[in-house]
């Protein structure tokens, strides 16, 4: 602005002009971060706006961060030596006290070997009876699944029936089903999980038993099928039982 005095006299003053703006993430920032368990991995995040933007990180449900602590504040967040555990959402969050701010989720994937479980290492089943062995398998990228009994790996047939259940991308529940077990059929079983990260194998072992595992929810399929066949000494042996446990 100016001020004229005379002719050739005149007074002039300068003002800036600073107009406040939200913050806006800006497009060089991650996106998304896949990483193999034991790596390093950096994520950035970069804002514009005015005042300057201050960026935290937080992660999903408010879980720990790997550097400690719920909140981490700076453009750059620095995983050292990730573990699979640190899989999940990122948020990165941009705040200048003008409006409500901006965040970015950040998926990060962490690529590792597979780990398996056995809820039930040891199962015991009658003659003629069906039987599930179960693993349940943790790994990503998802792996490739096998049964393997006697150095023999098993396949769909009329002995054996598998199917695999993924409950997540990470997570399957594999399942041998033992058809109307024979007597060779007892013994050890292995699951076998592989993926490009490494592999891992437990075992399951099904035993004899002379009274049939009344608990096994396959049971129901069995006398299914007897009901719609002839009577076997199998099913004369259950129903002899049942009748004198009932007294």
């Amino acid at each position: 602005c100016q001020v004229i005095i005379a002719l050739y006299n005149k007074i002039q003053a300068e003002v800036d002009l600073q107009v406040r703006r939200p913050p806006v993430i800006s497009d060089n920032s991650t996106r998304s971060a896949v990483v193999s368990e034991g790596q390093r991995v950096s994520l950035e995040c970069y804002a514009n706006g005015y005042p300057p933007p201050r960026i935290s990180w937080r992660r999903e449900n408010n879980a720990i961060l790997p550097t400690g602590g719920s909140i981490y504040r700076g453009h750059i967040l620095n995983i050292n030596g990730i573990r699979k555990e640190d899989r999940g959402t990122y948020y990165c969050v941009a705040e200048n006290g003008v409006g409500k701010g901006a965040r970015r989720n950040i998926a990060v994937e962490v690529e590792f070997a597979p780990v398996i479980s056995v809820p039930r290492p040891r199962l015991g089943q009658a003659l003629q009876y069906d039987m599930d062995l179960v693993c349940h398998v943790e790994a990503y990228p998802p792996p490739a699944l096998s049964w393997i009994k006697d150095d023999v790996q098993l396949s769909n047939n009329q002995h054996y029936s598998i199917s695999h259940f993924a409950t997540a991308d990470e997570f399957t529940d594999t399942t041998l089903r033992v058809i109307t077990i024979e007597k060779r059929q007892y013994g050890n079983y292995s699951c076998k999980a592989a993926n490009k990260l490494g592999s891992s194998q437990q075992w399951v072992n099904l035993f004899e038993i002379p009274v049939p595992n009344i608990n096994y929810p396959g049971l129901l399929h069995w006398e299914n099928r007897v009901s719609r066949s002839h009577s076997t000494p199998a099913a004369i042996y259950l129903s002899i039982y049942i009748l004198i446990h009932s007294f």
